[in-house]
Order: C-alpha cells, then structure tokens, then sequence
C-alpha cells in the first residue's frame, strides 16, 4: 500500500496550510532527463467533508481562491518498501495552475499542477545569466546554480568536465543557459578528447536525507559507466526469481533505430565539418576532419555490446555540419598582454564536441521501451535498470532473449498513485546499442 502521508498547500491569504490529502486524490509524479524540474499532477473531488469528522467547506474556499499559482506546497509519499518521496523544506514544490474546475451543489472537482519553486526564479530578471564565464563549464555550472542567478539551497550532482568555455550570458535565462552548456561539456574520461561530449541537465525528487535529490548535470557516457539500481523480469507466473529485485508487469517497444532519421541527424553515420577561420582567413572543405560515430561506443560506457550493425550503408558520410571557428573571442587573461597572447587560440573547439553531443544524445535513443512495476521510489532517471524479456520461440524452456533484453537508462518516470492508494510506476527506457550485458 502506497500512502500520501502529507500534503499541505500555504495560503497566498495569509490562512492556515490546509491539508488537501484528507480529499480524495489522484496523483502523478514526474521526472525527465530532459526536463528540468520533478512535476506532480493532482486530481481531487472534494465533497467538504473529512474524514477527521469536521466540516469546514470545499478546499478551494479554505484556500482562499480559485486561482492560486504560486502558492507553496508540501508533499510525502512512502512506497509498500518504505521508500519515500519528500517534497518539503528546500524541496518543496509551487501551485503552476488549477484547472478543470467543475463545482455542484454536491462537490468541487479540479485539477492542481505542481513544479519547483526555481521554475518561477527561473523567469525574473534579476536571476538571468548576465556576467562573463571563464574556465571550466561545469566551474561555470555551479556559479550560476548556487551563486549568481538561481541560488537554489538543493543538492547538486555534476560529473566533472575537461574542456574551457568562456561565454557571456547575454541576459539569458538560467535553466536555458545551463541546457546550452550541457552539449558543450566533455567529460572527464580517458581518451574522451575528440570523442565524446554531451551532459544532460535535470531534476530528480529527494529521499528525505537532501543526498539524492536536487539538480543533476551529468554525462551520457558517465551515467552508463553506474551499475544498475534494479533487475527487473517479464513472465508468466506471479512470483519472481531470486536474483531479481522488481517484476515488469507490462512493456512495449516504441521503437528501434530510424534509418530515415538516422541518415538525416547523422548519428549512426560518419560526418563531416567545414569550418571557416576568420583569424587565418582559410576555409576548410569537403572531406576534412571527417568523425566516425563508431569510435564513441565502447562497452564500458553504452547499455549493450555493440552497435547496431546498418551493414555497407553505416561507412558513408550523410551529414555536413558548417561552422566558424571562435579564435580571437573573449580570450582568456586580466591583462591586455595576456588576452593578445590568447586571442591566438580557439575558445571553443568545434572539432572536438558539436558533432560528438550531437551523435551521442541521438544514439542514446535508438532504443526506446516503456514499462510498468509496482510503485518504487527509490529509482529516478537518469538510473540504470537491467531488464529481461523472453525470447519469442515454440520452445518449452523459454529463454532470456539476448538481443532486447539488459541495460537501459530511465529517462522518464511516472509515479501514478489512484484514489484507493494503489501506485504503480511508468518508465520509459532507452539505449544506444544491442546485446545483453551480464549483471
């Protein structure tokens, strides 16, 4: 039995919390890795009575309003494993909007959506990206989360970068800012130089303990190097086997590789990039700087064993990336002397990370599978998850399919509790390559 063991919502009138979870609600709970706040959808049909045997109107008159985006809330929730979702203290989301409200004489029924409070911060004027940025990206990150712009009090996880960026923000928007970074930053791998980019910048719920929650900026090849949180089984029967932490009560495959659409991005195919130098004056052209996409999926750091196999086609160029090199800009340095020195250089190597992100976040998808389990909080996206399907065959012994089943990446999840707290949990999964690896 899943439980709502606290959910109060603070009056912008200057009333008393009310505790919506003595209504009867339905509830959703969100997160993305392509997303970059936990969101909660709640439906409530709310007769005026409660079940403490008082009787004090309809929430919506207790609160003050039937328009109260932005007011504060605070939600709990406990899985039948105890695990649990804390929303409250510096985790504590805000009303985004009510909506669907249908009132008769009987009962109110309408529909809150809910997101973090740095969603609003996010917005004003005084939080956006406006000073200049030197050294490292995810130095730059950290600035901008903790101590220039959005000053958020949660916990961040960032897997350190190796490559320098300087940049101005341009008065831009903080969570659009640090989404522009992330597919500049190369991750602190061996041999990563010239081969490997790409972050993915999100949220993730807390635990109660402020060690898992809060803001991720992490890289695709640093979270598949994790071992996986949970392996998950499909079969017939009701019980699971003994190595296996979660049944999969329902799956689908959405989809695998996209030929038309691979050829088109580039990610499966070799590349190539013609840049212009404005400080030589010297174009670069057809055929130079070629990079093989091949080179990124190594076993330590994809969910498979190997690439999708395209046959004859996968050694032809399909894509032609054109850029300007950046030597000479916002050169690094206090002094003029030093600044004239650095204006020779590059500040930011097109060669060695535009084509190398964009091939990684779209390879992370050539895979996509959606499944359901009972309700477990103790996973978020950006987790690995081992999964086993059966193999489609006549035989009696039915085996473990060695082509789908194995690692994916959580990159979306569905916390779905119903008004009798029963829960489930949604994942969509995905990977970049085939082939089961032993776990």
């Amino acid at each position: 039995m899943t439980n709502i063991t606290k959910f109060k919502i603070y009056s912008n009138y200057g009333k008393p919390p009310i505790d919506v979870s003595l209504a009867q609600i339905t509830l959703s709970y969100y997160e993305s890795i392509l997303d970059y706040t936990v969101r909660v959808t709640a439906s409530f049909v709310d007769t005026g009575n409660r079940t403490d045997g008082k009787n004090n109107g309809s929430i919506l008159e207790q609160i003050g309003s039937n328009i109260n985006a932005g007011e504060k809330v605070e939600l709990q929730m406990v899985d039948s494993q105890n695990q649990r979702l804390y929303l409250d203290g510096d985790y504590s989301l805000r009303v985004k909007e009510v909506r669907n409200v249908v009132e008769d004489t009987l009962k109110t029924s309408f529909t809150i959506d809910f997101f973090s409070k740095e969603c609003i911060d996010n917005e004003f004027i005084e939080t956006r990206v406006q000073k200049r940025y030197d050294g490292k990206i995810t130095d730059s990150v950290i600035k901008i989360l903790k101590r220039d712009c959005i000053k958020t009090p949660k916990f961040l996880e960032i897997d350190p970068g190796i490559n320098d960026f300087n940049f101005i923000g341009n008065t831009e928007k903080p969570f659009y800012k640090l989404v522009w970074l992330a597919k500049r930053c190369v991750p602190n791998i061996p041999n990563a130089k010239g081969k490997l980019s790409g972050y993915f910048f999100y949220e993730v719920g807390d635990n109660g303990r402020g060690i898992v929650g809060g803001y991720k900026f992490k890289s695709i090849d640093k979270l598949f190097q994790q071992n996986p949180m949970r392996k998950m089984i499909f079969n017939n029967t009701t019980s699971i086997p003994l190595s296996y932490t979660n049944k999969i009560l329902q799956y689908s495959f959405d989809s695998t590789i996209d030929i038309e659409s691979s050829t088109r991005n580039g990610s499966m195919f070799p590349t190539e990039l013609r840049n212009f130098d404005l400080y030589k004056f010297e174009y670069k052209g057809e055929g130079e700087k070629e990079f093989n996409p091949s080179v990124q999926f190594n076993r330590d750091n994809i969910g498979g064993l190997e690439k999708i196999n395209l046959g004859d086609w996968g050694n032809k160029s399909t894509r032609i990336y054109s850029k300007f090199k950046d030597i000479g800009v916002l050169p690094t340095g206090i002094t003029v002397k030093d600044q004239i020195e650095n204006s020779k250089k590059e500040n930011f190597n097109i060669e060695e990370v535009i084509r190398q992100s964009s091939n990684r976040y779209n390879n992370l998808f050539n895979i996509k599978l959606s499944i359901a389990i009972y309700a477990d909080f103790g996973i978020h996206v950006g987790d690995l998850v081992h999964c086993d399907f059966p193999e489609i065959s006549n035989n009696k012994n039915t085996k473990i399919s060695a082509k789908m089943s194995g690692i994916y990446m959580i990159v979306d999840l569905c916390h779905y509790i119903d008004g009798n707290n029963l829960a489930w949990t949604r994942l969509n999964l995905a990977r970049d390559s085939i082939g089961r690896k032993p776990f």
